[in-house]
């Protein structure tokens, strides 16, 4: 988050441009951070939570569910022509011909 405010200031200000290049990166650590908190839920803390965690209105099973829901959207499906781009971007090559969504 502190990321993403700095370049937006950064480019109201005119210190430097919002650009493609900078949204990728950011897409990037969203999509990464998503994946880790993920792979947490899923493989650690709902795992060892036991099954009564499980269950219709426990804490447990909502933060799955929600977590769930957010890893089926579009965002996690980019991760892989999002790293792509961002390499490019780190060698000063075009990266806009490569599709997020194919």
């Amino acid at each position: 988050a502190d990321d993403w405010m700095e370049a937006c200031c950064d480019n109201v200000s005119g210190r430097a441009p919002f650009t493609t290049a900078v949204d990728n990166r950011l897409a990037l650590v969203f999509v990464t951070a998503g994946r880790l908190a993920w792979d947490a839920l899923q493989g650690i803390l709902f795992r060892t939570a036991g099954s009564r965690h499980a269950r219709d209105g426990a804490r447990m099973q909502r933060y799955f569910r929600d977590a769930a829901t957010i890893w089926s959207h579009l965002g996690p499906t980019m991760a892989e022509p999002l790293a792509r781009r961002v390499g490019r971007d780190r060698l000063g090559l075009p990266s806009d011909d490569i599709p997020l969504i194919s």
